[in-house]
């Protein structure tokens, strides 16, 4: 069922198992979005989607921080036309076109 997750961990909860958790899990980084997480991210929403059991979808990341914001280690040797043309952090767009009501559980830092 595709490859395993490194930077989100996806989980399906409720009574009826019908709400998609997704958590951000960089603590690290304080879950900066590098293109990994980016790109873990849209396969969750895509799965999530595609499930019909799953209603709504949640996503959260740690007590400490939702999210940093981009990563800026990933960007530090890049410059502004080389993040423009290459789609930096494009697939954040994926959350925008995910048909199931979805929520951020916002803890924290959120960049």
């Amino acid at each position: 069922a595709g490859a395993p997750f490194q930077y989100v961990s996806v989980q399906k909860t409720g009574a009826r198992q019908s709400v998609g958790l997704i958590q951000l899990n960089r603590p690290q980084a304080l879950n900066a979005l590098c293109d990994g997480l980016m790109e873990e991210l849209g396969r969750a929403l895509e799965a999530l989607e595609k499930d019909p059991q799953v209603g709504a979808i949640v996503i959260t990341g740690s007590q400490k921080a939702f999210a940093a914001g981009a990563d800026i280690k990933e960007m530090q040797n890049k410059t502004f036309q080389e993040c423009y043309r290459g789609g930096f952090l494009a697939g954040w767009d994926k959350v925008s076109t995910v048909r199931k009501p979805t929520i951020a559980a916002v803890n924290g830092y959120a960049v």
